[in-house]
C-alpha cells in the first residue's frame, strides 16, 4: 500500500546519558546553554509534580 509508514524498530537500548559516570568531566561537557539547563530543569520538576498529582488521583 502506499503511504504506510515501515514498522519502527522496537527494540530496546541502553540510555546514553545513564550509562556515562557521573564525573565532573561528564558534568563540565554537558553542552546546553544556561537557559536550556534551565528550561529541562523546570519541564523535569513539571513532570515530578505531574506524576505525584497523577499517582494522589488529582485530576
Amino acid at each position: 500500500m502506499r503511504g504506510q509508514q515501515p514498522d519502527a524498530d522496537l527494540t530496546p537500548r541502553p540510555n546514553q546519558i545513564l550509562a556515562q559516570p557521573a564525573t565532573p568531566a561528564t558534568c563540565a561537557s554537558d553542552l546546553r546553554t544556561q537557559p536550556e539547563q534551565n528550561a529541562a530543569a523546570g519541564a523535569a520538576r513539571d513532570q515530578l509534580a505531574f506524576t505525584r498529582m497523577a499517582a494522589r488521583g488529582d485530576h
